[in-house]
């Protein structure tokens, strides 16, 4: 991932208020991001999304198991 996508992504997570910064900096060059209570609200329902697609495609024999879920 090239930074152009990087900064491009937190600019929208932010715009959607998905992330913001953390206000800790450790140099001037950096910046450190946390999910907002909604990016991590966002976050349960997407992987809750990503995990009924793989138990449905597991179920239909598309995926093995490998005893992971």
């Amino acid at each position: 991932m090239g930074p152009g996508t990087l900064y491009g992504s937190l600019d929208r997570m932010m715009r959607d208020g998905l992330v913001e910064q953390s206000g800790i900096s450790d140099d001037e060059r950096r910046r450190y991001y946390r999910l907002t209570d909604l990016g991590q609200t966002v976050l349960a329902v997407e992987l809750s999304r990503l995990d009924a697609a793989l138990a449905s495609a597991r179920s239909l024999g598309l995926v093995p198991d490998g005893g992971r879920s």
